[in-house]
């Protein structure tokens, strides 16, 4: 049996190259192309080779997201599986993919200690044409708006907790055993989920915390 050919998508160049290497390292797996942008999907001429595509959801301000690249690739090869590895929620987004395209579709989350077991088969299993959704990353609408807490993961709202309390990204790994990378990642998707349209010259760390510590009360109080 051939090795599942993979397209990989993935702005940080750190988390790349460790997922790479290690997808990469199994014998069912190969990752075929990797790239940073849509811009480097949409050179591709032979997306009909791939079985699957592994893609960061938010790739930056320059880029289609994840979702968008993955439609793009479904009108060349409706065959590819799409998995989607994101730190967002994703409200009811099987609602909005086109029928013809609504198989092969997978959203996992971004966690530093996911299983590379799990995404392997996530990936093969994607490849196969099912959809397979993590719940952390799928909300209602009405949970999505009823309070921002809730499109945080809960590792995301543990740290903005350490955060509060004075702690820097370096610290706040140390105490719960992450990579410092990973901190980063995860403060700034929570910036962009707590303070979404910032003024110039605002403090994002300090501005999240201080909503962070609003809205908690109340996301207590609905759990």
């Amino acid at each position: 049996m051939r090795a599942t050919r993979i397209i990989y998508v993935e702005n940080d160049p750190v988390l790349r190259g460790v997922i790479s290497e290690i997808i990469g390292a199994r014998k069912e797996m190969d990752i075929t192309y990797s790239c940073e942008s849509s811009d480097q999907v949409l050179a591709l001429h032979d997306v009909e080779i791939f079985d699957a595509a592994l893609i960061d959801l938010d790739l930056g301000p320059q880029s289609l997201n994840g979702i968008e690249i993955g439609l793009i690739l479904k009108e060349k090869n409706p065959d590819i599986g799409i998995v989607i590895f994101t730190q967002h929620v994703v409200p009811d987004f099987m609602d909005n993919l086109p029928d013809r395209y609504n198989m092969g579709w997978s959203f996992i989350e971004k966690r530093g200690d996911i299983s590379m077991d799990y995404l392997a088969d996530v990936i093969k299993s994607t490849a196969r044409g099912l959809n397979i959704v993590d719940p952390s990353v799928q909300r209602t609408r009405t949970d999505v708006g009823a309070n921002p807490l809730k499109q945080l993961s809960g590792r995301q709202r543990e740290i903005l907790a350490l955060a509060a309390t004075g702690l820097d990204a370096p610290s706040i790994a140390t105490e719960l055993h992450l990579a410092a990378v990973t901190v980063r990642q995860d403060l700034s998707q929570a910036y962009r989920v707590l303070i979404p349209n910032p003024k110039p010259g605002t403090d994002l760390r300090m501005s999240a915390v201080l909503t962070y510590l609003r809205l908690s009360r109340t996301y207590s109080e609905q759990e």
